[in-house]
Formats: C-alpha cells, sequence, structure tokens
C-alpha cells in the first residue's frame, strides 16, 4: 500500500492551515457530556450506558460487507482496558474534532460465534492522535503510560476536556459501525493500535485492541506530523493481538476489522 500524492497534500495543507491543535473545551460545548457508566467489572472495566448512542449510518459507509468476510468466528479473549478510556460522548461517524494526521476510517463488525452480522450492538473506540497523546489525559506519550495505577485502582478518571480520536455508535443493520478519524501515532513502549469494546444487549463482552501492520505503519510515519521528532523509538514488537486489513478507498485509508462475541 501506498501513501498517495493526495494525502500527502492533504497533511501538508493540514500543517499550513494551523490545524495542528487538541479541540478546545469550548468546541466540545456541542456533544454534551460522557456517558454514564452502568457497571464497573474486575479492575474498574466499565460498562457504559449507550441509550442514546447512534446508529452507524449506512449511507455515508465506504466499507462493503465483502471487506471483511475473512474471519473465522472464533470468539475473541477479553483483554485489558488500559488508562485511558472513558465512557465518551458520541458526536456520530467522525470523531476527528480537527486533529491532524493521515484521514482513517476505521470500520468494525460486530458478529456471533456462526458469522452473523450482530444488528443493534455498540462499539467504543478511542486511540491517540498523531503525537501519541490520548485525549482527555495529560499523560506524556514519551513517558511509560500509568499502568500500574490503573491495575491498582481501577479507571483513571480523564482531568481535561478534550475528547477527539474516541467514541461509540451501535452498529447498522449489517453488524458494521463506521469511524472517520486520524491514523494513530505511537506512544511509549506500544505498536500502533486503537482500542476497541462491543457491547450487546447492554452488557461489554469484549475489551481489546488491535494493531497496524508494519508495512502501513512506516509508510505513514514518513509523514507529517508523524515524522516530527521524538525522545523515544516507536516499538514495533509484536503483542499478539488482531491486525486491521487496511486498503485505500476514496482518497482515505480504511481499516477493517471482524469481531466475534458472545450473544
Amino acid at each position: 500500500m501506498s501513501i498517495t500524492r493526495r494525502q500527502g497534500l492533504i497533511l501538508g495543507a493540514s500543517g499550513l492551515l494551523g490545524l495542528t491543535k487538541f479541540a478546545t473545551a469550548s468546541e466540545m460545548d456541542g456533544i454534551g457530556p460522557n456517558r454514564g457508566v452502568l457497571d464497573k467489572a474486575w479492575r474498574g472495566k466499565q460498562t457504559c450506558i449507550n441509550t442514546d448512542v447512534p446508529v452507524s449510518a449506512i449511507d455515508t459507509r465506504i466499507s462493503q460487507s465483502q471487506d471483511f468476510g475473512e474471519s473465522t468466528c472464533q470468539m475473541l479473549e477479553d483483554s485489558f482496558e488500559g488508562p485511558y478510556f472513558t465512557c465518551a460522548p458520541t458526536p456520530g461517524k467522525d470523531i476527528t474534532y480537527g486533529e491532524p494526521g493521515m484521514p482513517l476510517t476505521v470500520a468494525i463488525r460486530l458478529i456471533d460465534g456462526n458469522c452473523q452480522p450482530i444488528p443493534g450492538g455498540v462499539v467504543d473506540i478511542w486511540a491517540c492522535n498523531a503525537s501519541g497523546y490520548y485525549s482527555g489525559y495529560g499523560f506524556s506519550p514519551d513517558e511509560s503510560p500509568p499502568m500500574v495505577r490503573a491495575i491498582m485502582f481501577g479507571h483513571i478518571e480523564p482531568d481535561r476536556a478534550q475528547r477527539f480520536c474516541r467514541g461509540a455508535l451501535r452498529t447498522d443493520a449489517d453488524g458494521i459501525a463506521e469511524f472517520d478519524t486520524v491514523y494513530p501515532g505511537f506512544y511509549y513502549s506500544q505498536p500502533i493500535h486503537i482500542h476497541f469494546k462491543a457491547h450487546v444487549s447492554g452488557k461489554n463482552l469484549l475489551t481489546s485492541q488491535a494493531n497496524f501492520s508494519e508495512g502501513i505503519n512506516e509508510q505513514v510515519m514518513q509523514t507529517s506530523p508523524y515524522s516530527g521528532p521524538r525522545p523515544i523509538k516507536r516499538s514495533v514488537k509484536n503483542t499478539g493481538f488482531l491486525k486491521f486489513k487496511v486498503q485505500e478507498r476514496g482518497g482515505r485509508l480504511l481499516a477493517v476489522l471482524d469481531l466475534a462475541v458472545p450473544t
């Protein structure tokens, strides 16, 4: 996969126009407060209140059902939530909030053990921005994340107003939830990834993450703003998590993933 000249121009224009900024508190006024927490499981893992989560719109979807279709339908093992999750507001498909970076559409399909789509499930995703920062948290991406604190005390509450690169959508009739965001950067000791939660029938049935292949990572990291100097090296370790399947469509990158969850 190659990064197109058009995408490079988009990124260059973003820098020239001064879009390298975090969303301010005033910019967040229109999306409302965080969703509430319905339940907390072991080590503070959260199940969110999803009553008002909108359905992912089929008419604006760029992914197709045939883009998936390679799943073994094997149930995934539930994993850790990490320190940076919060039951974020649900602004709809676009969760970028002006963050600079390679345009990326993330399409996640929920399926059951028979590979049948699960409509009406809720998918949360959250990731760092191009510079490695998670919205809502002031921890430096160039220092060790507060994992010990998260494990000992459960969820770490956000201390900042920003909510970029995180949101939730209800799956459509094909079981797909599709988000527009930016390709994530990297932070201390972690390969490039996006976190996700799957809620079905009001229960958080799966929490995990998926990585990106090094082929596409290397190309994206050579573009601005990812290519700026950092005091740490990017981790390329194999963590054993799923990997997104990435292709180019409609002038942007499209990352798709099947999630088999119990129903």
